[in-house]
């Protein structure tokens, strides 16, 4: 089969630094053009990558033959509106998060893809995190019950000064980081979204968008997932702690720890209306015995790009639907709005 040929629109820190190596490795798709304002970026693309084409304007990438998928890796202001000109193109389209910074910016871009020859592939590139899908293996397997309640964390602490760090430019971690953990916190979730309360500051980065934000969803399955991305925590916690029933887990991205027991096994907990003990451990008498294991992550089995390109080649469904990608855009948008910021 002929091999895919893609063109990367925006080659900064995603296009150049992400995108660009993650194509290099993945069998079926040929990077082939990029684009990028400045025109020291585009002679680099020419220079480093044999037979690509370099362009200082993203319309003559979409006017290039040899272009049939494009992946837009531009700031995420302008994200919309590049995504929907390559769709009118004609072209295949990778739409890097975030996807869209409103959830009318997400609708235009899903309508402009239903008139569209072209697929629409959105870049929630953590749902094939090899630690995310371990995690996902125990969840199905039922060891920790029925799940209650999920943290999920990335921690760190940066005195960062790019447009990242800027109102303007559509920039802070709500954007940044965000779509990747509440894409995450949804799947978990995996019930309607019926309360949301959140929290968005700056604590250390340079600009005025947030580089802290903390958001709590409960699901109309009562389950509740709290998410908290942050650049001013000097000391981080477990990048995921998930709570069921019966047990509980926790990860720091490259081991898990599990606890769990068989609470079907055991008689049932009948409450009684007497004092609890005046010396000693409260609850009964009963013993519970606790299964403990320690699992090392291992590497990812697929990746986005792998993906996308098997998507192409035998006309399969994709992992991300616009759907979902379009639930963590309101999300985002929820939890703005909750904080004013």
């Amino acid at each position: 089969m002929a091999e895919i040929g893609v063109g990367v629109i925006g080659l900064g820190r995603a296009g150049w630094g992400m995108h660009r190596p993650e194509l290099a490795r993945t069998e079926g798709l040929k990077l082939v053009a990029g684009a990028d304002l400045r025109p020291e970026r585009a002679a680099r693309l020419e220079a480093e990558v044999p037979g690509a084409k370099g362009y200082t304007d993203y319309h003559q990438l979409l006017a290039d033959p040899a272009v049939a998928l494009v992946a837009v890796a531009t700031r995420s202001d302008t994200h919309a509106q590049v995504v929907i000109d390559a769709l009118r193109a004609g072209k295949h389209v990778v739409a890097e998060k975030p996807f869209a910074c409103s959830v009318a910016e997400a609708d235009a871009i899903i309508a402009a893809a239903a008139h569209a020859p072209g697929r629409l592939f959105v870049r929630q590139n953590r749902r094939w995190d090899a630690d995310w899908l371990a995690i996902k293996q125990l969840l199905a397997a039922g060891r920790l019950g029925a799940l209650q309640m999920a943290r999920l964390c990335r921690h760190g602490y940066q005195r960062r000064d790019d447009w990242q760090t800027l109102k303007a430019y559509k920039g802070g971690l709500l954007n940044n980081w965000g779509p990747h953990i509440i894409d995450h916190a949804l799947r978990l979730l995996d019930s309607p979204v019926v309360d949301l309360w959140s929290d968005l500051r700056n604590i250390a980065a340079a600009g005025d968008a947030e580089d802290h934000l903390k958001i709590v969803l409960r699901g109309a399955n009562g389950v509740v997932v709290d998410v908290e991305i942050s650049g001013g925590f000097a000391l981080g916690g477990p990048v995921w702690h998930i709570v069921g029933d019966q047990g509980a887990l926790i990860c720091d991205g490259n081991t898990i720890q599990v606890r769990w027991y068989d609470r079907a096994a055991m008689a049932p907990a009948v409450a009684r209306h007497d004092d609890p003990p005046v010396e000693g451990p409260f609850g009964n008498p009963e013993t519970i015995v606790w299964q403990e294991e320690t699992i090392a992550v291992g590497p990812a089995p697929t990746e986005f790009y792998v993906e996308v390109q098997r998507a192409l080649a035998h006309d399969a469904p994709f992992e991300v639907t616009l759907e979902q990608a379009r639930a963590v855009v309101e999300v985002t948008e929820w939890a703005r709005a909750g904080t004013g910021f």
